[in-house]
């Protein structure tokens, strides 16, 4: 149902090949080895040779990840920048050092990360729409009703929702079931998402859930490729692409928009007579007034299905991936029985203390073990080598001191991968350790107590946290708006899931494989799964 994402090297090669050759004759001879920024600027993986820039461009595709790890053991560690070409961009992005983070901050006057993220996922040839995609007034929702103040409110209908997707999809047998890992997270995650933006009964709707899953899949395996294209050629080729997801971007319209007509009926009916005294509070219903306040002409119940289209894609693929890692390393780890055993123990003995179960915020917030699992899982199984992009935009180049002036059009990134794999901030950081956030303070453990060498009280970072060695939510006052929403529900998959079933790991642990900036999600393992006996 959830359909793998696979990419074709072998067609990806052809695609590239003609691209070299198409892309030869338009680009000025190598115009960026002559310009100054460039020359100023350390670079990794360029050759020597005809074309050292052209070639190093397409050689990104599958290059970036190591020239980024090379240039941050080379440069990054010496607190200076350095320039990697990509064919994502058709140039050089620059990569800064964490002294810059405080560039995360600069007003999107001067940097600006939006268009480089809707680039990521090639947006535009998804969602037809060019105004749901400039006038996000979803993320404006997202801003105020998934905040950490306001999430809480989430808590009851996702306990519920994913009890259900559990009994539903895994069941009650004590005999092992064998699936695939990636495809069951995303059936999971689509269902609880359904429950935030549509609903009970709407999330329920077995075409609409499949309708989304097979949307978010098509559209990142399009995109995927469409990144690897010179710029030049994704016009002609990336509708092409993006035709797959035409068939179910129609079917969740169909069931959609008119679920979108009766919650603006009731909506006014509420503001003319009060009734009903209380609107359903889902994601559909906050984003409504929204709408209205932005003209009339935004309450199009199109407009509104294009614009939850677009965040539960986002919703979908970015949980899935959280959520399917987690339990992928989890499994795959040499200590899984203890790091499983441990959660589900802390689980049911912080459960016992509230009635209320998965749907109580003060259990939830005290599942330091599974927070650990997971912010221990998003640390090692990052979304790409390079993260938190910028462009420099406005009136005036930016400065990054050195004598190094990026010229307005420059991106730069974060190498977030390689921080994460940085021994100097993680003991032992390729190894996964699932209670490496949490051990610390677990007075079971010897030798914790949440207190430094010095015998001051250390500090904990839970699963939400932004620190700067630490980038897998962003970083600064524009970092993941949802990430209180995203890591409250996925705790609460996780606690459910352990507390419930045993779950292992099939065959060999996945190896991780990246293109240019992404990291393919493991869409091939497998994983079994039964109730547990007690």
């Amino acid at each position: 149902m959830f359909t793998p994402i696979q990419l074709s090297y072998g067609a990806l090669s052809i695609i590239t090949v003609a691209s070299l050759v198409f892309i030869s004759f338009l680009l000025p001879r190598d115009k960026a080895e002559k310009n100054e920024l460039w020359n100023k600027l350390d670079n990794v993986g360029v050759p020597s040779g005809i074309l050292p820039w052209t070639r190093a461009v397409f050689h990104s595709i599958t290059a970036l990840r190591q020239n980024t790890h090379d240039g941050y053991k080379k440069f990054i560690k010496l607190d200076r920048p350095f320039a990697i070409p990509t064919i994502w961009t058709g140039k050089a992005i620059v990569v800064v050092p964490p002294s810059a983070l405080h560039l995360t901050n600069r007003p999107d006057s001067e940097l600006i990360g939006f268009w480089a993220l809707v680039e990521n996922i090639q947006l535009p040839y998804f969602i037809p729409d060019r105004d749901v995609i400039e006038n996000v007034i979803h993320f404006e929702v997202s801003r105020k009703d998934l905040t950490k103040r306001n999430v809480s409110r989430q808590l009851e209908p996702m306990a519920e929702e994913i009890k259900h997707c559990f009994e539903t999809l895994w069941g009650d047998s004590k005999e092992w079931k064998t699936v695939n890992g990636w495809d069951m997270s995303g059936q999971i995650i689509a269902r609880v998402a359904l429950r935030t933006l549509l609903g009970s009964p709407a999330c329920r709707n077995e075409e609409l859930v499949e309708a989304t899953q097979l949307f978010a899949n098509s559209l990142f395996a399009a995109a995927a490729v469409i990144n690897c294209l010179p710029p030049l050629l994704r016009p002609i080729i990336g509708p092409i692409l993006a035709l797959k997801t035409k068939k179910y971007r129609a079917q969740y319209r169909k069931i959609v928009v008119p679920l979108i007509e009766e919650r603006i009926r009731l909506w006014e009916q509420h503001k003319k007579t009060g009734e009903p005294a209380e609107l359903p509070s889902d994601f559909v219903q906050w984003i409504i007034p929204r709408a209205a306040q932005h003209g009339p002409e935004h309450l199009d119940p199109s407009k509104i299905s294009y614009r939850l289209l677009a965040l539960n894609t986002m919703f979908v693929f970015a949980m899935s991936y959280i959520f399917a890692h987690c339990v992928i390393d989890i499994c795959a780890s040499p200590e899984r029985k203890r790091f499983m055993d441990g959660i589900a123990a802390e689980c049911k003995t912080v459960l016992a203390k509230y009635p209320e179960g998965l749907a109580s915020g003060e259990a939830v917030e005290q599942l330091h073990r599974a927070d650990s699992a997971i912010r221990e899982s998003m640390r090692v199984s990052d979304v790409g080598a390079l993260s938190l992009p910028r462009d420099v935009v406005g009136k005036k180049p930016l400065d990054l001191g050195n004598g190094i002036i990026l010229p307005l059009g420059t991106r730069l990134m974060y190498p977030s991968q390689a921080m994460h794999m940085d021994p100097d901030y993680w003991p032992e950081p390729a190894r996964f350790d699932a209670f490496r956030f949490s051990d610390p303070f677990d007075p079971e453990v010897a030798g914790s107590g949440g207190k430094n060498e010095d015998g001051t009280v250390k500090e904990r970072e839970g699963l939400v946290e932004l620190t700067p060695t630490f980038l897998a939510w962003g970083y600064g006052k524009k970092a993941c708006p949802g990430r209180w929403y995203a890591g409250q529900t996925i705790k609460q998959a996780l606690a459910h899931m352990v507390m419930k079933y045993d779950v292992e790991l099939v065959g060999e642990p996945p190896k991780r494989k990246a293109l240019l900036n992404m990291m393919v999600p493991p869409t091939d393992v497998k994983l079994r799964f039964r109730r547990r006996a007690d």
